[in-house]
């Protein structure tokens, strides 16, 4: 049985926190790390409903894309709604886990996935992400022992470079250090200047598999105290960023919205433009992505696709011409919870992973 932090480890390998807006509550929200799990119930919210329906499967580890808690808890006392839900999680000993807006912006995320759902080929993020996610480490090495250190550190989740892994480079060099009173030296004898020739070795490391790195480097470095370096890379993480844009076969806006009703199950889907609009390129941000109609405009998209638009901005729509759909927060984002079970069912086959059964607040299930 994997532990909730594994479970968290592989979900976050595949949605880095690093790439959640600063505003966000993201990871392990409730519970206890080292727990055991059997069951898991992956949903959009942590509605009661759904931790009824975690609570009648007895799952240990509820995954959700919404956070349950956004600010502070000042006081854990009944209240009917978030402190009520979170109280029942505690006592019933279940852990809840949130991936949102890293979920968002992860470059196989939730974007990726609707847009793939939809149809859009050769998609990219519509706003790519500011995070930097690589580290350099450098660490200094006995000759004798370099290749076990690189080989360790490589297999924890080093040297990764677009499509090449076991990237490293090595340099000779001449290390000098003293053993001080009570060290128990691997090399040399305390009290005495040691000279040994040593590697430089060098890699990139990703900042979610940083923790992992580290303890393989300190499990196969022969050293005491073994020294090593980490700086940060102004390296652009590839492919991630909030919504998608891409192309679909040439439809119109009023094919395309029906197409999106049919497919996210969005029976109140509406179109603010001309129901005829030809419609080549489409861009979507899941969820409430009104504030990124800007983008979709000057990206040259000519249909844009989220889950909330207010008043003025389907008169800015209208205005700059460009088409656009509002398919609901529910059925844009609804399609988390298949994606976050069916990484669980890859990474644990024998992990009894269920989609909870939601609808959308404002009535139905689109």
């Amino acid at each position: 049985m994997p532990t909730v932090r594994e479970i968290q480890a592989v979900l976050e390998a595949q949605a880095a926190p690093a790439l959640a807006e600063s505003w966000d509550n993201v990871g392990l929200l409730v519970g206890d790390p080292a727990g055991r799990v059997r069951r898991v119930v992956t949903a959009l919210d942590a509605t009661a409903g759904v931790l009824a329906q975690a609570e009648a499967a007895r799952a240990e580890l509820l995954v959700v894309h919404h956070p349950l808690i956004f600010g502070g808890l000042k006081r854990l006392v009944e209240d009917g709604g978030t402190v009520s839900l979170v109280r029942r999680l505690v006592v019933g000993g279940r852990s809840l886990l949130a991936l949102h807006t890293n979920l968002d912006s992860a470059p196989r995320g939730l974007n990726f996935h609707v847009a793939a759902l939809l149809g859009l080929t050769d998609t990219r993020p519509l706003v790519p992400t500011e995070a930097r996610p690589l580290l350099k480490l450098v660490v200094y090495v006995p000759e004798a022992h370099a290749e076990a250190v690189r080989v360790a550190i490589c297999t924890a989740g080093a040297g990764h470079i677009g499509g090449y892994d076991a990237c490293t480079f090595a340099a000779a060099g001449m290390g000098t250090f003293r053993p001080g009173p009570g060290t128990q030296p691997f090399i040399g004898t305390t009290g005495v200047l040691a000279r040994v020739p040593e590697v430089r070795l060098e890699t990139v490391v990703p900042r979610p598999a940083l923790a992992g790195v580290l303890r393989a480097l300190l499990a196969a470095h022969p050293y005491e105290e073994p020294a090593y370096d980490l700086l940060p890379l102004e390296n652009p993480w590839p492919d991630a960023g909030l919504g998608r844009i891409g192309t679909v076969e040439a439809t119109t806006a009023g094919v395309f919205l029906q197409h999106v009703r049919d497919t996210l199950a969005a029976p109140r889907a509406a179109l603010v433009g001309d129901p005829a609009r030809p419609v080549r390129t489409v861009a979507l941000v899941t969820g409430a992505g009104r504030d990124f109609l800007d983008a979709a405009r000057s990206a040259g998209a000519d249909l844009y696709l989220t889950g909330e638009v207010k008043y003025h901005h389907a008169l800015l729509a209208r205005d700059v011409g460009i088409a656009v759909i509002d398919a609901g927060h529910f059925p844009t984002e609804r399609p988390a919870a298949a994606l976050l079970a069916g990484w669980l069912r890859t990474a644990f086959p024998r992990l009894d992973v269920r989609e909870a059964e939601e609808t959308d607040a404002f009535g139905g299930c689109g």
